[in-house]
């Protein structure tokens, strides 16, 4: 099974230009959609070798129902998805391409950030969760490698790869963790099925990390004993969120049913985020690298163009 590299056409009509990040669920690249003449990014998912036909059929499954789900949201904080496609039988899903860089980039380079700039992301965040919510999809995944800031203030959410729909079955591999394991909620790490509040929790969890430095519980390489702590202890106290602590604790409640809605969240944050001033610019604009353009199709010799109407 061939790997997908630079200047491959994928479906006949995206050119892969370059590859701009990979991870475990695949390997994103800016492409150039030839029909449309617009950029476009195309996630390819991962088939590794050695999975059975189960296995393989579970992974395209999960593309196709990411793009399923996302199809459904129209939201200006949410990356749109705009067609599904196999290259050399792998999914690949072809999205909305941002130039941008990741909310867990901008936190790595700053240590932390200003509680006014954390409002504004999640804000917006907060707003892309409502949708999700009322469209009866549950993220499952919010984190900040999943969250792309754009050098004029917009921050949207991406990656609803193992998100799942209310009725829609649940298609990840028998034993593979759904989730990361430093913002998973108490209920998930319980290994009870991710709610609405669940979402609710991780965006609270990775609000912290951004005015902390790190998340409720920390990054423990050992897996195992920072479910336990997530799952069995109380979230430590913010230090430095002031004015925003009493929402991040409402909203890291260890009860899922004591926690805001998305909607609240974002009413909360909002208001918060109004009050404050802009502390420090929005990320640096990411530069464009343009693909080659296609020259315009000949008109053969001869040939008339048709009156305009």
């Amino acid at each position: 099974m061939a790997v997908a590299t630079e200047g491959d056409l994928i479906a006949e009509r995206y050119k892969l230009v370059r590859k701009v990040g990979s991870g475990a669920m695949g390997t994103v690249w800016q492409a150039r959609d030839q029909l449309l003449r617009r950029d476009v990014a195309v996630k390819e998912l991962l088939v590794r070798t050695g999975m059975t036909e189960l296995q393989t059929d579970e992974a395209r499954n999960r593309a196709m129902r990411e793009a399923r789900l996302a199809a459904r949201l129209h939201h200006p904080n949410v990356i749109s998805i705009y067609d599904v496609v196999e290259y050399e039988g792998r999914p690949c899903l072809i999205m909305e391409y941002l130039p941008s860089q990741s909310l867990a980039d901008l936190i790595a380079e700053n240590g932390v950030l200003p509680v006014g700039t954390v409002a504004r992301i999640g804000t917006q965040i907060a707003s892309a969760l409502a949708a999700a919510h009322t469209a009866g999809i549950v993220h499952r995944d919010v984190k900040p490698a999943n969250v792309l800031l754009t050098g004029d203030n917009v921050a949207k959410l991406t990656d609803f790869g193992i998100s799942r729909a209310d009725g829609d079955a649940t298609v990840t591999a028998a034993g593979l963790l759904a989730g990361t394991p430093a913002y998973l909620p108490p209920e998930v790490a319980q290994g009870h099925d991710s709610v609405f509040a669940s979402d609710v929790y991780a965006l609270g969890a990775m609000l912290y990390a951004a005015v902390e430095g790190h998340p409720p519980f920390g990054t423990d390489d050992n897996a195992v004993a920072l479910l336990h702590r997530i799952a069995t202890e109380e979230v430590p106290p913010p230090e430095h969120a002031v004015p925003l602590t009493a929402t991040l604790v409402w909203m890291l409640r260890r009860d899922p049913k004591h926690r805001p809605e998305a909607k609240e969240v974002q009413d909360a944050l909002g208001a918060l985020a109004e009050s404050m001033p802009a502390e420090m610019p929005a990320p640096a604009p990411v530069p464009v690298e343009e693909a080659p353009r296609s020259p315009p199709p000949r008109v053969p010799t001869g040939a008339r163009s048709s009156p305009s109407r």
